[in-house]
């Protein structure tokens, strides 16, 4: 059984409390259901991420749409400006490759390469790499290779 004389109702729950902390509920929940008009942004959000929130919920929003409906939280024109840039940079480098494709090298079988051009075998890769190694780098082997047949065509020529 309910111990009637133990209930308290809402208004006697009310009565009991300091009218200070009613107000200052009342005001909260006031700034509570503003916040829930803008979209429910949290306060911990930075700038650019309520930025990047506002445009991905309207996306032929203006800049100075953004800046009307996110002032409050000391959004610029330039803030947006900078967001919107900064993602367009983001997505040309996500679609496009800044690096060139690849040469495309098929093997002719277990033991050859080729390259559009003479057949190398691993013995001759294996020396080329040695070569590059005692040269230091291929910049360096690429320009002895350039004296060497200097030197050659010298000699055809005497």
């Amino acid at each position: 059984m309910v111990d009637l004389e133990r209930v308290v109702t809402l208004d006697e729950l009310m009565d009991r409390v300091p009218e200070q902390l009613v107000r200052e509920a009342e005001v909260r929940r006031v700034e509570e259901s503003k916040t829930i008009g803008k979209k429910s942004m949290s306060k911990e959000l930075s700038k650019a991420k309520r930025i990047r929130e506002y445009l991905r919920n309207h996306p032929g929003a203006r800049n100075k749409d953004a800046v009307e409906e996110l002032g409050d939280f000391g959004v610029t024109a330039a803030d947006v400006a900078n967001v919107k840039s900064h993602q367009k940079r983001t997505q040309g480098s996500a679609t496009k490759s800044s690096r060139p494709a690849k040469a495309k090298v098929e093997s002719t079988s277990s033991t050859a390469l080729t390259s559009n051009g003479p057949t190398i075998n691993w013995k001759e890769l294996e020396a080329g790499v040695a070569f590059v190694k005692i040269a230091g780098s291929v910049q360096r082997a690429q320009h002895l290779l350039i004296i060497i047949d200097q030197i050659k065509d010298q000699i055809k020529d005497c």
